[in-house]
Protein backbone atom coordinates (compact mmCIF):
# COMPACT_ATOMS: atom_id res chain seq x y z
CA UNK A 1 0.00 0.00 0.00
CA UNK A 2 1.25 3.40 -1.07
CA UNK A 3 2.50 5.79 1.60
CA UNK A 4 1.15 9.41 2.59
CA UNK A 5 3.69 12.34 3.82
CA UNK A 6 3.20 15.52 5.37
CA UNK A 7 5.27 18.29 6.80
CA UNK A 8 8.70 19.30 5.73
CA UNK A 9 7.39 21.84 2.70
CA UNK A 10 7.76 25.39 3.61
CA UNK A 11 5.33 26.29 0.96
CA UNK A 12 2.66 24.55 3.26
CA UNK A 13 3.07 26.19 6.84
CA UNK A 14 -0.72 26.60 8.28
CA UNK A 15 -1.44 24.13 11.08
CA UNK A 16 -5.06 22.87 11.65
CA UNK A 17 -6.16 25.51 13.61
CA UNK A 18 -4.66 28.78 11.55
CA UNK A 19 -6.64 26.51 8.97
CA UNK A 20 -9.79 26.82 11.11
CA UNK A 21 -9.25 30.46 11.82
CA UNK A 22 -8.94 31.94 8.25
CA UNK A 23 -12.27 29.00 7.57
CA UNK A 24 -13.97 31.65 10.26
CA UNK A 25 -13.13 34.66 9.25
CA UNK A 26 -14.44 33.68 5.93
CA UNK A 27 -17.53 32.84 7.68
CA UNK A 28 -18.20 36.00 9.38
CA UNK A 29 -17.49 37.81 6.67
CA UNK A 30 -19.95 35.95 4.57
CA UNK A 31 -22.67 36.81 7.17
CA UNK A 32 -21.58 39.90 7.47
CA UNK A 33 -22.30 40.97 4.05
CA UNK A 34 -25.49 38.90 4.27
CA UNK A 35 -26.93 41.51 7.10
CA UNK A 36 -26.39 44.28 5.02
CA UNK A 37 -28.85 43.37 2.12
CA UNK A 38 -31.52 42.79 4.47
CA UNK A 39 -35.40 44.79 3.57
CA UNK A 40 -35.06 47.28 5.75
CA UNK A 41 -31.56 48.12 4.75
CA UNK A 42 -32.74 49.26 1.44
CA UNK A 43 -33.73 52.76 2.95
CA UNK A 44 -30.28 53.96 3.54
CA UNK A 45 -28.15 54.10 0.07
CA UNK A 46 -30.72 51.88 -1.81
CA UNK A 47 -29.02 51.76 -4.71
CA UNK A 48 -25.65 50.64 -3.37
CA UNK A 49 -27.44 47.84 -1.20
CA UNK A 50 -29.11 47.22 -4.96
CA UNK A 51 -25.75 46.61 -6.46
CA UNK A 52 -24.41 44.60 -3.71
CA UNK A 53 -27.16 42.51 -3.83
CA UNK A 54 -26.55 41.71 -7.19
CA UNK A 55 -23.27 40.65 -6.59
CA UNK A 56 -23.95 38.87 -3.69
CA UNK A 57 -24.79 35.51 -4.54
CA UNK A 58 -21.27 35.52 -6.67
CA UNK A 59 -18.89 36.42 -3.76
CA UNK A 60 -20.40 33.88 -1.15
CA UNK A 61 -20.15 31.10 -3.62
CA UNK A 62 -16.78 31.63 -3.89
CA UNK A 63 -16.43 32.00 -0.22
CA UNK A 64 -18.07 28.50 -0.14
CA UNK A 65 -15.28 27.64 -2.71
CA UNK A 66 -12.63 29.03 -0.58
CA UNK A 67 -14.09 27.18 3.02
CA UNK A 68 -14.39 23.52 1.12
CA UNK A 69 -11.10 24.40 -0.39
CA UNK A 70 -9.41 24.72 2.76
CA UNK A 71 -11.16 21.58 4.82
CA UNK A 72 -10.51 19.25 1.95
CA UNK A 73 -6.29 20.63 2.16
CA UNK A 74 -6.64 20.08 6.10
CA UNK A 75 -8.53 16.69 5.97
CA UNK A 76 -5.35 15.68 3.34
CA UNK A 77 -2.67 16.74 6.50
CA UNK A 78 -4.69 15.34 9.01
CA UNK A 79 -6.77 11.99 9.26
CA UNK A 80 -9.75 11.85 11.63
CA UNK A 81 -7.48 10.03 14.52
CA UNK A 82 -5.20 12.83 14.29
CA UNK A 83 -7.83 15.60 14.87
CA UNK A 84 -9.38 13.70 17.50
CA UNK A 85 -5.95 13.47 19.23
CA UNK A 86 -4.85 17.00 18.43
CA UNK A 87 -8.65 18.59 19.61
CA UNK A 88 -8.54 16.45 23.10
CA UNK A 89 -4.47 17.41 23.63
CA UNK A 90 -5.36 21.28 23.14
CA UNK A 91 -8.20 21.27 25.04
CA UNK A 92 -5.70 19.98 27.99
CA UNK A 93 -8.21 16.56 28.48
CA UNK A 94 -4.98 14.03 27.74
CA UNK A 95 -0.97 14.91 28.28
CA UNK A 96 1.16 11.85 27.69
CA UNK A 97 3.76 13.17 30.01
CA UNK A 98 1.41 13.86 32.98
CA UNK A 99 -0.55 10.67 32.56
CA UNK A 100 3.41 8.75 32.58
CA UNK A 101 4.77 10.67 35.72
CA UNK A 102 1.28 9.80 37.53
CA UNK A 103 1.61 6.28 36.45
CA UNK A 104 4.96 6.35 37.73
CA UNK A 105 4.60 7.88 40.74
CA UNK A 106 1.59 5.37 42.04
CA UNK A 107 3.83 2.77 41.06
CA UNK A 108 6.99 4.02 42.83
CA UNK A 109 5.23 3.12 46.28
CA UNK A 110 4.96 -0.36 45.31
CA UNK A 111 8.37 -0.92 43.98
CA UNK A 112 7.92 -0.27 40.38
CA UNK A 113 9.04 1.69 37.52
CA UNK A 114 11.90 2.80 39.60
CA UNK A 115 15.64 3.45 37.91
CA UNK A 116 18.70 3.01 38.94
CA UNK A 117 22.52 4.48 37.77
CA UNK A 118 23.62 2.59 34.43
CA UNK A 119 26.41 1.37 31.88
CA UNK A 120 27.24 1.32 29.03
CA UNK A 121 29.74 -1.50 28.39
CA UNK A 122 31.67 -2.29 24.68
CA UNK A 123 31.51 -5.97 23.50
CA UNK A 124 32.17 -5.34 19.77
CA UNK A 125 33.73 -3.21 17.34
CA UNK A 126 33.97 -4.13 13.74
CA UNK A 127 34.09 -2.01 10.20
CA UNK A 128 30.87 -1.20 7.81
CA UNK A 129 29.95 1.17 4.41
CA UNK A 130 27.45 3.80 5.19
CA UNK A 131 24.03 2.70 5.69
CA UNK A 132 21.56 2.98 1.93
CA UNK A 133 18.82 5.65 2.76
CA UNK A 134 16.09 5.07 5.16
CA UNK A 135 16.04 1.76 4.10
CA UNK A 136 19.19 0.70 4.98
CA UNK A 137 18.70 2.76 8.50
CA UNK A 138 15.79 0.53 9.28
CA UNK A 139 18.33 -2.66 8.48
CA UNK A 140 20.86 -1.68 10.71
CA UNK A 141 17.56 -1.33 13.63
CA UNK A 142 16.83 -5.28 12.14
CA UNK A 143 20.91 -6.36 12.29
CA UNK A 144 21.00 -5.34 16.20
CA UNK A 145 20.84 -8.61 18.51
CA UNK A 146 21.38 -9.02 22.31
CA UNK A 147 19.37 -8.02 25.32
CA UNK A 148 20.48 -4.07 26.36
CA UNK A 149 22.43 -3.62 23.19
CA UNK A 150 22.81 -0.16 21.03
CA UNK A 151 25.06 0.37 18.16
CA UNK A 152 27.07 3.28 17.48
CA UNK A 153 28.76 3.95 14.09
CA UNK A 154 31.90 7.06 14.02
CA UNK A 155 32.75 8.67 10.82
CA UNK A 156 35.11 11.22 11.68
CA UNK A 157 33.62 13.40 13.63
CA UNK A 158 29.74 12.19 12.94
CA UNK A 159 28.32 9.49 14.77
CA UNK A 160 25.07 7.56 14.30
CA UNK A 161 23.40 6.08 16.88
CA UNK A 162 21.06 3.05 16.49
CA UNK A 163 18.86 2.66 19.31
CA UNK A 164 16.19 -0.60 19.07
CA UNK A 165 12.26 -0.89 20.94
CA UNK A 166 11.60 -2.20 24.03
CA UNK A 167 13.05 -5.50 24.79
CA UNK A 168 11.39 -6.60 27.94
CA UNK A 169 8.39 -5.97 29.86
CA UNK A 170 8.56 -6.34 33.30
CA UNK A 171 7.61 -3.27 35.88
CA UNK A 172 10.72 -3.76 37.84
CA UNK A 173 13.53 -2.14 36.49
CA UNK A 174 16.16 -5.21 36.27
CA UNK A 175 19.44 -4.92 34.29
CA UNK A 176 18.46 -4.00 30.63
CA UNK A 177 17.17 -0.97 30.75
CA UNK A 178 15.65 -0.97 26.96
CA UNK A 179 12.08 -1.64 29.10
CA UNK A 180 8.64 -1.15 30.26
CA UNK A 181 10.03 1.05 33.10
CA UNK A 182 11.73 3.33 30.23
CA UNK A 183 9.47 3.68 28.46
CA UNK A 184 7.31 5.08 30.74
CA UNK A 185 10.43 7.52 32.38
CA UNK A 186 10.78 8.35 28.32
CA UNK A 187 7.14 9.68 28.15
CA UNK A 188 7.18 11.18 31.24
CA UNK A 189 10.55 14.00 30.00
CA UNK A 190 13.68 13.89 28.61
CA UNK A 191 16.70 12.82 30.64
CA UNK A 192 14.96 10.13 33.15
CA UNK A 193 15.04 6.43 31.54
CA UNK A 194 17.75 4.48 31.95
CA UNK A 195 18.43 3.48 28.15
CA UNK A 196 18.41 7.35 26.83
CA UNK A 197 21.36 8.10 29.84
CA UNK A 198 23.10 4.98 28.76
CA UNK A 199 22.72 5.77 25.27
CA UNK A 200 24.70 9.52 26.20
CA UNK A 201 27.38 6.82 27.75
CA UNK A 202 27.49 4.91 24.84
CA UNK A 203 28.04 7.67 22.43
CA UNK A 204 30.64 9.44 25.08
CA UNK A 205 32.48 6.28 24.83
CA UNK A 206 32.84 5.88 21.23
CA UNK A 207 34.49 9.47 21.29
CA UNK A 208 31.36 11.82 20.43
CA UNK A 209 32.98 15.32 22.41
CA UNK A 210 31.20 18.75 21.79
CA UNK A 211 31.83 19.68 18.50
CA UNK A 212 30.70 16.08 17.04
CA UNK A 213 27.48 16.16 14.94
CA UNK A 214 25.18 13.13 15.42
CA UNK A 215 22.37 11.61 13.64
CA UNK A 216 19.76 9.38 16.35
CA UNK A 217 17.95 6.16 14.31
CA UNK A 218 15.32 4.53 16.57
CA UNK A 219 12.44 2.32 16.33
CA UNK A 220 9.67 2.57 19.45
CA UNK A 221 11.41 3.73 22.68
CA UNK A 222 14.40 3.95 21.10
CA UNK A 223 12.37 6.64 18.60
CA UNK A 224 11.05 8.00 22.14
CA UNK A 225 14.63 8.57 23.98
CA UNK A 226 16.36 9.99 20.50
CA UNK A 227 13.54 12.62 20.54
CA UNK A 228 14.37 13.50 23.91
CA UNK A 229 18.21 13.76 23.44
CA UNK A 230 17.63 15.98 20.48
CA UNK A 231 15.40 18.19 22.41
CA UNK A 232 18.65 19.30 24.75
CA UNK A 233 21.91 17.93 23.03
CA UNK A 234 22.69 20.39 20.48
CA UNK A 235 25.26 18.15 18.34
CA UNK A 236 22.26 16.32 17.50
CA UNK A 237 21.64 17.02 14.30
CA UNK A 238 19.45 14.83 12.30
CA UNK A 239 16.60 12.24 14.05
CA UNK A 240 14.81 9.16 12.03
CA UNK A 241 12.21 7.36 13.83
CA UNK A 242 9.72 4.16 13.01
CA UNK A 243 6.87 3.24 15.05
CA UNK A 244 7.81 5.77 18.01
CA UNK A 245 5.39 8.15 20.14
CA UNK A 246 7.25 11.05 19.50
CA UNK A 247 4.13 13.53 19.11
CA UNK A 248 4.35 15.14 22.08
CA UNK A 249 7.40 16.47 21.59
CA UNK A 250 7.23 16.97 17.77
CA UNK A 251 7.02 20.75 18.18
CA UNK A 252 9.97 21.21 20.26
CA UNK A 253 12.73 19.08 17.55
CA UNK A 254 14.94 21.41 16.37
CA UNK A 255 16.36 19.55 14.12
CA UNK A 256 15.52 17.44 10.54
CA UNK A 257 12.75 14.40 11.94
CA UNK A 258 11.78 11.77 9.88
CA UNK A 259 9.25 9.65 11.54
CA UNK A 260 8.16 6.71 9.78
CA UNK A 261 4.57 5.59 11.33
CA UNK A 262 1.92 3.01 10.55
CA UNK A 263 -1.29 3.86 10.51
CA UNK A 264 -2.98 0.66 12.78
CA UNK A 265 0.58 0.53 14.87
CA UNK A 266 -0.80 1.80 18.04
CA UNK A 267 2.27 2.58 19.32
CA UNK A 268 2.90 5.44 17.51
CA UNK A 269 -0.30 7.20 19.01
CA UNK A 270 0.71 6.80 22.71
CA UNK A 271 1.89 10.69 22.40
CA UNK A 272 -1.80 10.75 22.16
CA UNK A 273 -2.05 14.02 19.53
CA UNK A 274 -0.84 14.57 15.63
CA UNK A 275 2.56 15.26 14.36
CA UNK A 276 2.64 19.17 13.93
CA UNK A 277 3.00 20.38 10.18
CA UNK A 278 6.29 21.47 10.45
CA UNK A 279 9.48 22.68 8.26
CA UNK A 280 11.78 20.56 9.90
CA UNK A 281 9.66 17.33 10.56
CA UNK A 282 8.29 14.99 7.86
CA UNK A 283 5.55 12.18 8.85
CA UNK A 284 5.68 9.03 6.49
CA UNK A 285 2.61 7.07 7.04
CA UNK A 286 0.29 3.82 5.39
CA UNK A 287 -1.42 1.28 6.41
CA UNK A 288 0.71 -1.94 6.86
CA UNK A 289 -1.00 -4.95 4.94
CA UNK A 290 -1.76 -7.83 8.03
CA UNK A 291 -1.95 -11.64 7.28
CA UNK A 292 -4.62 -11.99 9.85
CA UNK A 293 -6.16 -10.03 12.37
CA UNK A 294 -4.24 -12.04 15.27
CA UNK A 295 -0.99 -10.41 14.46
CA UNK A 296 -2.09 -6.80 13.69
CA UNK A 297 -0.99 -5.82 16.86
CA UNK A 298 2.51 -7.28 16.10
CA UNK A 299 3.14 -7.09 12.35
CA UNK A 300 2.45 -3.03 12.35
CA UNK A 301 4.88 -1.95 14.92
CA UNK A 302 7.58 -4.62 13.81
CA UNK A 303 10.73 -2.95 12.44
CA UNK A 304 11.22 -5.23 9.50
CA UNK A 305 7.87 -3.74 8.36
CA UNK A 306 8.82 -0.45 9.07
CA UNK A 307 12.14 -0.80 6.59
CA UNK A 308 9.43 -2.10 3.98
CA UNK A 309 8.11 1.31 4.70
CA UNK A 310 11.16 2.89 4.64
CA UNK A 311 12.04 1.56 0.95
CA UNK A 312 9.10 3.23 0.16
CA UNK A 313 9.81 6.30 1.86
CA UNK A 314 13.34 6.56 -0.52
CA UNK A 315 11.56 5.92 -3.64
CA UNK A 316 8.92 9.20 -2.96
CA UNK A 317 9.45 12.33 -4.60
CA UNK A 318 6.48 13.91 -2.54
CA UNK A 319 8.08 17.19 -2.02
CA UNK A 320 8.10 17.44 1.21
CA UNK A 321 9.47 14.46 2.28
CA UNK A 322 12.38 14.69 -0.27
CA UNK A 323 13.39 17.89 1.09
CA UNK A 324 13.63 16.82 4.38
CA UNK A 325 14.92 13.12 3.46
CA UNK A 326 17.84 14.79 1.26
CA UNK A 327 18.97 17.46 4.05
CA UNK A 328 19.10 14.69 6.95
CA UNK A 329 20.91 12.32 4.79
CA UNK A 330 23.05 14.51 3.03
CA UNK A 331 24.26 16.64 6.03
CA UNK A 332 25.69 13.14 7.60
CA UNK A 333 26.39 11.53 4.15
CA UNK A 334 27.95 14.61 1.55
CA UNK A 335 28.76 14.10 -1.71
CA UNK A 336 27.94 11.00 -2.48
CA UNK A 337 29.18 9.08 0.44
CA UNK A 338 26.27 7.54 1.14
CA UNK A 339 26.73 3.55 1.13
CA UNK A 340 30.34 4.30 0.24
CA UNK A 341 32.08 5.82 3.52
CA UNK A 342 33.31 3.42 6.21
CA UNK A 343 32.60 3.65 10.01
CA UNK A 344 33.67 2.19 12.43
CA UNK A 345 31.49 0.18 14.22
CA UNK A 346 30.57 -0.54 17.98
CA UNK A 347 28.71 -2.72 20.09
CA UNK A 348 27.52 -0.81 23.66
CA UNK A 349 25.58 -3.08 26.12
CA UNK A 350 23.26 -0.94 28.26
CA UNK A 351 22.81 -1.91 31.56
CA UNK A 352 21.34 -0.92 35.00
CA UNK A 353 23.32 -1.33 38.50
CA UNK A 354 22.71 -0.69 41.64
Amino acid sequence: MAIVSYGGDPTIVATRAEIERIQNGLATVANLLGDQVEPHDFLNNPLKRIGLAMELPAVQERIRFLMQALDAAANEYFDGEGLLARELTDLGLISAPIIAGGLIGLANEVGMFREHKVTATPVDKFWRSAPLGLEGLGKRLEQISGQGNIVVERYGTRFVAYLPGTQTWSPIGLGNPIDFTSNLQAMKGPGLAASERGVQLALAAAGATAGSRILLVGHSQGGLIGANIALNDKRVKGLVTFGAPISQLAEKLPVPTVAIQHKNDIVPKLGLKANPLALNLVTVERVLPISTPLAAVLEAHEIENYTKTAELADKSQDFGLSRVRDQLLGDFWPNGSIGVETAETMVFELKRVD
